[in-house]
């Protein structure tokens, strides 16, 4: 199968051309690249204003590394279980191991591009790290 590739440009004016498989989980991507296939057939540029590159970048790599795993029940979940330090992926507790403020951006990101998973990773390391 061919690859379809969108690009995604950035609040600060980045084009980030990226296949479009990696960006299943965001339903604001889905629904854009829904819209555009609709519209044009050529390669398709989505306006995201709403993030700048860093924190896309970011989050892209993260949405590159789990395309293809099963959102984990504890995202869904109201409570978060006690043992849910074991649930998540050592992968991704070193991919939060930036400075609060890039976590705070990344859930930002994650939140406008509608990313739950990631957003609830991102606000239980804030929590974590104490609120400042």
């Amino acid at each position: 199968a061919k690859k379809d590739f969108v690009k995604l440009e950035t609040r600060d004016q980045h084009l980030i051309r990226i296949d479009s498989t990696v960006l299943q989980r965001s339903k604001v991507i889905q629904s854009m690249n829904e819209y555009c296939n609709a519209e044009s057939k050529d390669s398709k540029l989505l306006p995201l204003h709403g993030i700048n590159h860093q924190e896309l970048l970011k989050i892209l790599l993260w949405l590159e590394y789990h395309k293809d795993d099963k959102e984990p029940q504890w995202v869904q979940a109201k409570d978060e279980p006690a043992d849910v330090e074991c649930l998540i992926d050592d992968w991704d507790k070193e991919f939060l191991r930036e400075k609060l403020p890039m976590v705070r951006s990344i859930m930002q990101g994650a939140d406008y591009l509608d990313i739950r998973w990631l957003i609830k990773l991102c606000a239980r390391k804030l929590r974590i790290r104490g609120s400042t």
